[in-house]
C-alpha cells in the first residue's frame, strides 16, 4: 500500500474530529509563538530549527535572507506525518506554495540506513501549464517530464532535527527509508509551505 498525499490531509481531518477541535494546532503554535519566557532546553545553535523561537526573538525582529523570504511568504500549510515502517513515503510531486520547509524529528537511532530516509529533490519546477492535480498526484507524467527534460536529483539523507529547504515548485519525494519496527520508531516528517506558487 502507498502513502498518498490525500492520506497526509485525511490524517489532519482525522486529527481535527478526534479532538473536536480544528483550529486547535493553530492555536497552539499562536501560543507558542507568543510565550514571553525564553526556554534553556534548546541551546542556540538549534533554535532555528523550532516552529517558535524557544529564545523567546520574535521572527519579524530578526534580519537578514531567511528573515526576507518568510517575511514575504506567509505560512499557508503545516502538517506532520508518521509513517508506518511497512508503508513507502510520499511519491514524487511539487506544492502549491513557495517555499518548502521538511524537518525530521525521530532519533537517528530508529533509522537502519543512515544513507537514506531523507527527502529526493529535483532540479527541475513543476511546468506552469500544469495544474494541482497533475504536478502533484500523477506520478507517471512527472516521471517522464523528470526523464525528458534531463532533470538531476539531489538526495538528503535522513538526520533528526535537519531541516531542508527549497523551492515548493521543484519536484521532490520521500527516498527509500528502513527503519526500525516498532511505533515509537517511526519516521516523522512535519512539513511548513510558505506563500503560494507562482502562476
Amino acid at each position: 500500500m502507498m502513502v498518498s498525499r490525500q492520506r497526509e490531509y485525511l490524517a489532519d481531518a482525522s486529527g481535527a474530529e478526534l479532538t473536536r477541535n480544528p483550529l486547535g494546532l493553530a492555536r497552539a503554535l499562536e501560543k507558542l509563538e507568543e510565550a514571553v519566557e525564553p526556554t534553556r532546553a534548546i541551546k542556540q545553535g538549534s533554535a532555528h530549527l523550532c516552529i517558535a523561537d524557544p529564545l523567546g526573538r520574535q521572527i519579524n525582529l530578526r534580519a537578514g535572507f531567511w528573515s526576507d523570504i518568510f517575511a514575504s511568504h506567509p505560512l499557508q500549510y503545516l502538517w506532520a506525518f508518521k509513517y508506518d515502517n511497512q508503508l513507502q513515503g510520499i511519491k514524487v510531486h511539487a506544492d502549491f506554495a513557495a517555499v518548502n520547509v521538511n524537518f525530521w524529528i525521530t532519533p537517528d537511532s530508529a533509522n537502519l540506513d543512515p544513507e537514506s530516509g531523507g527527502l529526493v529533490v529535483w532540479d527541475k519546477a513543476a511546468p506552469a501549464d500544469w495544474d494541482f492535480g497533475t504536478y502533484n498526484g500523477e506520478a507517471g507524467p512527472i516521471r517522464e517530464f523528470l526523464l525528458h527534460s534531463k532533470a538531476r536529483s539531489v538526495t538528503v539523507p535522513y538526520r533528526a532535527n535537519r531541516a531542508v529547504i527549497f523551492d515548493s515548485d521543484l519536484f521532490h519525494e520521500t527516498d527509500r527509508m528502513q527503519f526500525k519496527s516498532g511505533y515509537e520508531n517511526r519516521r516523522i516528517n512535519i512539513t511548513l509551505l510558505y506563500g503560494r506558487r507562482r502562476a
